[in-house]
């Protein structure tokens, strides 16, 4: 139980400061390019972590059904990590951090609603409504309405959450006779062959060396905010299950707050923290499994 707590711990971490590694990344390169930059960097490291210390074979999964990586590489890779790539260029890390909690948000509400394969009480669907209030206090809606650059990011970065939903959805129907480990690989590395040609296409060839805060960002990124992020979540989802790994959601928003503010990205004010703990607790109301979801874990 201890390794399992170490791994969930430094998945949540890893995932909380990859917002700081986009945020170096961003300062001097252009959206697409530092998206194909880190998620090369994420490929090669995933390669290595995969292919020759865990010694999974890549061919069979790709050969089995080579649709879904290509399909993934742009709804769960792609287009959302390009998403919060470019909202990065006019919000914060600890914003993009607090917003990216849309995501579980967004998974409850189209699970029960829309595909009703997720039984919901009252309570969830309250839980929602906290969750969103508390992204509203950590935004300060006053400050907000005055920046339309902010606003612009966080819609761009919401849409990403979208897709990433969408795909969260694809992948529960079509990845599970698939190795999880090699299909990241393939998904990751297609993402970023895509990536780096519509980079080369949109943004051109880079205009000489970048500068060394932007090559540690995408390095940072890389490998600590994507490659070892992804192992490490199917690692632990193959050690405790997905009920346990879902708890990363509660940790990625209070770690993330507080590592920007620390590498003097962030704040750490009365409005941040209230923002963040009224988030957590509709988080908690959502996950609350009631006696019908319970039976239909079970």
């Amino acid at each position: 139980m201890k390794i399992n707590i170490a791994i969930l711990l430094a998945l949540s971490f890893a995932w909380a400061s990859n917002y700081l590694g986009i945020a170096s990344a961003d300062a001097g390169l252009e959206a697409l390019t530092a998206s194909a930059a880190i998620t090369l960097v994420a490929a090669l490291f995933l390669f290595v972590g995969i292919r020759l210390c865990m010694r999974r074979e890549l061919l069979p999964t790709l050969r089995a059904n080579p649709v879904v990586p290509l399909i993934m590489a742009l709804t769960a890779v792609g287009l959302p990590q390009l998403s919060t790539v470019m909202a990065e260029n006019s919000i914060s890390p600890d914003m993009a951090t607090v917003i990216g909690t849309a995501v579980p948000i967004l998974t409850f509400l189209v699970a029960a609603c829309v595909f009703r394969t997720t039984p919901a009480s009252v309570l969830n669907f309250l839980g929602v409504g906290i969750a969103v209030a508390g992204i509203v206090v950590f935004a300060d809606p006053d400050k907000l309405m005055q920046n339309q650059s902010e606003l612009k990011g966080i819609a761009i970065m919401l849409a990403g959450g979208v897709v990433f939903v969408a795909n969260g959805l694809y992948a529960a129907r079509r990845t599970a006779d698939l190795d999880q480990y090699a299909l990241t690989f393939w998904i990751v590395a297609f993402s970023s062959i895509g990536l780096a040609v519509a980079a080369l296409v949109f943004d051109g060839m880079p205009k000489g060396m970048p500068a060394r805060s932007d090559l540690l960002g995408v390095a940072f990124s890389g490998l600590l905010g994507t490659g070892l992020a992804y192992l490490l979540y199917y690692l632990l989802i193959a050690r405790a299950g997905a009920a346990f790994t879902s708890l990363y959601a509660f940790l990625v928003p209070p770690l993330g707050v507080v590592v920007a503010a620390l590498a003097g990205e962030g704040e750490l004010t009365v409005r941040h923290l209230s923002g963040v703990a009224i988030v957590l607790v509709g988080l908690w109301l959502i996950m609350r499994a009631g006696p019908d979801r319970r039976s239909a874990a079970e």
